[in-house]
C-alpha cells in the first residue's frame, strides 16, 4: 500500500512537469508554419488574391464533351502569377464606371435630354400674335416710327385696329406707350378700343393715366372708357396715377365717378400708394390732399 501511494505521487509530479512542457511545445509549434502553403504565403509579398485560391473545379455533366474538358485544362494549368495581372483590368473597369457616373447624373438633371432619349418631341408654344396683313403691319410700323400720315394711310388700306403684337398690345396701346397723343387720337377716333388688355393686363386707358397723358386720358373717358378697369394688381386708373405722382391725371379722374377708396389686391387705396411710394414729394403731398379733401362732386 505504501509502495502504491509512492508511485502515484511520483506520477503526479511527472504530470505536473509534463503539462507546462507540452503547452510550451504547442505554442512553438503554432508559431512555425505548419505547411508549405503557409510558408509560401508568408514569404510572398504579393497580396493574396485569386492566385492564392484555386479556381473551383467544374462539376462534370453528361453533356460535356472531351473538347470542352480539354479547353478547360490549359486554364487550370496556367501559373498562379497570371491571375493578379487581371486585377488592374477590373479596377480600370470600376474606374471607368465611376468616371461615367457624372454623365448619367447630368442627363438625369436635364429634362430636355431625358425627353429626347425617350423619344419625346418638343412643340413650340403658340404665339399670341396672329399673322398680320400688309396694312396692319404698316400700321404698327407707322405707330412705332411716330408717323401720323403713315397711320392714316394704313387705316385707309384696311388695317386691323384690334390686332396685337407679340406682347398682346394693340396699335393704340403702342401709341400711348410712345406718348404720341396725335396718333392715339387718330386710332381712337377710327374705332380703337382703349380698354383692351395686353399680356401684362394693362390697357391704353390705364397706361395713359399712369403716364399722366391728360389729353389722351380725357379723350378716353369722354369716349366711354371703363373707369372701373383694374390692372394685374387690382389698381384702378386713380391708383396708378396716384402712385406715379400724376397730379393733373388725379384731378381729372376725381371729376368722374371713379371710387376714391378702392382697395387693390395688396390692401392699399390710392392714398396708401401716394403716401408710401410718393415719399413726401410735392406731387405726393398734393395728391394726398386731393384724395382726402375732395370727392367726385367737390372739384
Amino acid at each position: 500500500m505504501a509502495l502504491h501511494s509512492g508511485l502515484s505521487a511520483q506520477r503526479r509530479g511527472i504530470a505536473l512537469i509534463a503539462l507546462p512542457l507540452a503547452a510550451a511545445i504547442g505554442v512553438c509549434t503554432g508559431c512555425a508554419p505548419s505547411s508549405p502553403q503557409a510558408q509560401e504565403a508568408v514569404s510572398d509579398p504579393v497580396p493574396a488574391t485569386s492566385s492564392s485560391i484555386s479556381p473551383p473545379k467544374a462539376t462534370p455533366s453528361l453533356g460535356n464533351s472531351p473538347a470542352s474538358s480539354r479547353g478547360q485544362q490549359p486554364a487550370s494549368s496556367q501559373p498562379s502569377t497570371i491571375a493578379p495581372t487581371k486585377a488592374p483590368s477590373s479596377t480600370a473597369a470600376k474606374t471607368s464606371s465611376v468616371a461615367e457616373t457624372p454623365k448619367s447624373s447630368e442627363t438625369s438633371l436635364s429634362p430636355l435630354a431625358t425627353g429626347a432619349k425617350t423619344g419625346a418631341s418638343l412643340k413650340a408654344l403658340p404665339s399670341s400674335a396672329a399673322p398680320m396683313s400688309k396694312a396692319t403691319a404698316q400700321l404698327f410700323a407707322a405707330v412705332n416710327a411716330g408717323k401720323p400720315k403713315g397711320v392714316k394711310a394704313a387705316i385707309k388700306n384696311g388695317a386691323d385696329l384690334s390686332a396685337k403684337d407679340e406682347s398682346g398690345r394693340t396699335a393704340l396701346m403702342r401709341a400711348v406707350i410712345k406718348k404720341n397723343p396725335a396718333i392715339a387720337k387718330e386710332l381712337f377716333e377710327a374705332g380703337a378700343d382703349p380698354d383692351v388688355k395686353d399680356d401684362f393686363y394693362e390697357s391704353a386707358f390705364l397706361r395713359a393715366s399712369a403716364n399722366g397723358q391728360v389729353a389722351t386720358l380725357k379723350l378716353f373717358i369722354d369716349g366711354g372708357a371703363d373707369i372701373t378697369a383694374v390692372n394685374r394688381m387690382g389698381g384702378t386708373a386713380l391708383t396708378v396715377a396716384s402712385e406715379n405722382g400724376q397730379v393733373q391725371a388725379v384731378r381729372h379722374l376725381l371729376r368722374t365717378d371713379i371710387p376714391v377708396d378702392h382697395v387693390n389686391d395688396l390692401g392699399w387705396t390710392a392714398l396708401h400708394e401716394t403716401i408710401v411710394l410718393g415719399q413726401g414729394t410735392n406731387n405726393a403731398i398734393t395728391i394726398a390732399r386731393l384724395l382726402i379733401t375732395n370727392g367726385p362732386t367737390r372739384i
